[in-house]
């Protein structure tokens, strides 16, 4: 597979309208919102944790605002306080494990659009301009129309940079691998923490996303990790 068009244009988007496939106008389609709270309801079944409090079910990230694209996805949180886990120092850890492990082994859509399942905790709310409650069918922070300033020079040359150090370190010993992985994800909440989700920074790890550059550097670390504990 050839990861070639890291242009702004093919990856960014900025609408006058949320996107269709969920939303009409500023309502949540009634479909959509019924069929995300019973991926919300199996999601928590499939946690298995005893007493598991659901404080909310939110949609957040491109499908709720404007700057939505082909590659968007649902963005699921399950909003719940970490703290409340018996062992909350590993929380974070365990949910983040549970959510990949889910994510790897569905394949759900809402009309060409991927699911993603989150465990959020209430502490620790996500970046976004719009934020749904699914659970409460209202908005929590409803986003404006704001068309940002996009500088696409510096969005495709940072993006163009990173898939190179990508390419190089293909190959390497899983601690190089894990270096850039660690890199690049310290410049997105660089990003993110200086300017927010328009930042150039968050908009150049998007597109490393959706054109696959992110998934080839954690596949060639899972198989550089592989590759230090066999033993031929």
């Amino acid at each position: 597979m050839r990861f070639e068009d890291l242009s702004t244009k093919a990856n960014i988007g900025y609408h006058k309208q949320l996107n269709p496939a969920a939303w009409d106008g500023d309502s949540l389609h009634r479909q959509v919102r019924l069929r995300l709270l019973t991926i919300a309801k199996i999601f928590v079944k499939y946690l298995e944790i005893p007493n598991f409090k659901v404080e909310d079910v939110v949609l957040t990230g491109s499908m709720s605002n404007y700057n939505w694209t082909k590659f968007s996805d649902f963005d699921l949180h399950i909003v719940t306080d970490y703290a409340a886990l018996e062992c909350d120092d590993i929380a974070e850890a365990f949910y983040k494990a549970k959510k990949r492990i889910w994510n790897d082994q569905h394949d759900i859509t809402i009309n060409g659009h991927e699911v993603e399942m989150y465990v959020e905790d209430s502490a620790s709310p996500p970046v976004s301009q719009g934020i749904f409650s699914i659970l409460n069918n209202q908005w929590i922070s409803k986003p404006t129309f704001n068309p940002p300033k996009i500088n696409d020079g510096a969005i495709t040359a940072k993006a163009s940079a990173i898939a190179q150090l990508i390419d190089k370190s293909l190959g390497g010993d899983p601690d190089d691998l894990a270096t850039v992985k660690d890199k690049i994800y310290k410049m997105r909440q660089a990003g993110l923490d200086s300017n927010g989700e328009f930042s150039t920074e968050n908009l150049a790890f998007k597109i490393l996303r959706n054109q696959g550059y992110l998934d080839k550097l954690q596949k060639a670390q899972t198989q550089a990790q592989d590759r230090r504990l066999s033993i031929k």
